[in-house]
């Protein structure tokens, strides 16, 4: 009996983790109107997903995984023989997080295999604490032990998410059309960090440059030494940005591990192309 660890398509984690340590990623659904419907990961991917956002008008929205979803996912695992550990996004930004326990109290007596966690976090943060916690299961570490692991450090993951354009969160609602055009003529980046479970502003910048040197300011500042962690990076279909990122880091701060990874269609519809961001956890 071992344990299996299972995440949701917003974690955006990295495909190589994702198989070798056998991590089963359940999508959440991205929509464009009532007619088109794709799984994200398994029927759309990230490039996919943004060629289709910069050819259409129309504003994606997301669904969560819904709980028959989670206890497809969670029968098969169980039937092999494997506890389940389940890490999902912030319940502060969707109902998936309840959707997974609702699936596990209609398991009845195979739901005490299976053990939860809010992350208190999205893409790149939920990513670093799925592979805290599988490289902890690989050890052979009981599965209350890795959950106790993982509740002591989800408070420590420190992230900055750069937004490169004002466009999608004016059309998600989040800001006026006048406030957008006004941003986008002066190149404002905003700057958004993990709070309470939540995506909240942190700064902004004016240009792509500026960005970059906020974060490896905002590092020094707070005196971050990376040189014993893994940094996880994400990109929104804009490898080379993210590159000048990982250039910056690897000559100044030299981090342990860097891990790279592209944003997929749930958090992409929030964050549109060119997003990258940065995050590691500072325990």
């Amino acid at each position: 009996m071992g344990i299996r660890i299972v995440t949701d398509s917003a974690s955006d984690l990295n495909v190589d983790i994702e198989k070798k340590f056998g991590i089963k990623v359940v999508p959440l659904t991205v929509n464009f109107g009532k007619e088109e419907s794709y799984k994200d990961r398994y029927e759309i991917t990230s490039d996919e997903f943004f060629e289709k956002l910069k050819s259409t008008t129309q504003n994606p929205f997301t669904s969560q995984v819904n709980p028959a979803e989670f206890e497809e996912v969670f029968n098969e695992i169980l039937d092999q023989g494997d506890d389940i550990i389940g890490m999902f996004l912030s319940s502060e930004l969707s109902g998936t997080f309840n959707s997974a326990v609702i699936a596990k109290e209609s398991l009845e007596d195979k739901g005490k295999r299976i053990h939860l966690i809010d992350s208190r976090s999205v893409s790149l943060g939920l990513s670093l604490l799925v592979y805290e916690a599988a490289l902890k299961a690989a050890e052979g570490k009981p599965a209350a032990d890795v959950v106790e692991h993982i509740e002591a450090i989800k408070g420590k993951v420190e992230s900055a998410i750069v937004i490169d354009t004002l466009e999608y969160l004016k059309r998600g609602g989040r800001l006026t059309a006048g406030a957008a055009f006004i941003g986008g003529m002066l190149q404002l980046k905003p700057i958004l960090e993990l709070k309470d479970g939540k995506l909240v502003p942190k700064d902004k910048v004016r240009g792509r440059k500026k960005a970059l040197k906020w974060i490896k300011d905002w590092l020094g500042s707070n005196n971050y030494d990376l040189t014993d962690k893994t940094v996880y990076l994400v990109h929104a279909s804009e490898e080379g940005y993210l590159n000048e990122l990982k250039e910056l880091l690897e000559g100044t701060l030299k981090p342990k591990e860097i891990i790279e990874s592209q944003v997929g269609a749930i958090v992409g519809t929030h964050s549109g192309p060119g997003a990258i961001g940065i995050s590691f956890i500072n325990s």
